[in-house]
């Protein structure tokens, strides 16, 4: 059974904070989600979460300004992932954001993070250009290169 989707509240934040740092989230801090949490319920952002029997497995967030927003993580418990979860959660917050008045969404992802950069590409997100060097390294790389990408929203 998917999970459902709805939008986050302040109890998923241990839920959030705990997937994001539990393998190769985004690694934001707990604060910045609360802040998140915070925009989203003054319609200037949006944090949507889903809700299996077990509870929180994934979520995304995204900050707006005018009619701009960024999708800052998009994240899938380890466990559950391979399983369509993010491609809903992409497709419910693209939607939400139009709905809610942005016209193009922006993010940047990790050079190494192919299911990630697949799932963005097939979604309709385009590389405007790369941050070299902008992430800390991994195992044997020394730095990674941050993905620019985009796309206009209907």
């Amino acid at each position: 059974m998917n999970p459902a989707l709805r939008p986050a509240v302040a109890g998923d934040l241990p839920a959030i904070v705990a997937i994001d740092q539990g393998g190769d989230g985004v690694g934001l801090l707990p604060s910045l989600y609360a802040d998140l949490l915070s925009q989203a319920a003054a319609g200037a952002g949006l944090v949507l979460v889903a809700d299996a029997a077990e509870g929180v497995v994934g979520f995304s967030a995204c900050s707006r300004v005018l009619d701009e927003a960024t999708l800052l993580a998009l994240v899938v418990d380890p466990p559950r992932r391979g399983r369509g979860i993010g491609t809903v959660l992409l497709s419910a917050s693209l939607e939400a954001l139009a709905a809610g008045g942005a016209s193009r969404c922006l993010l940047e992802v990790r050079a190494s993070n192919t299911p990630a950069l697949s799932l963005y590409a097939a979604a309709g997100f385009r590389e405007d250009g790369r941050r070299r060097g902008y992430y800390p390294g991994t195992g044997t790389l020394d730095r990674e290169d941050a993905v620019l990408m985009s796309r206009e929203l209907e």
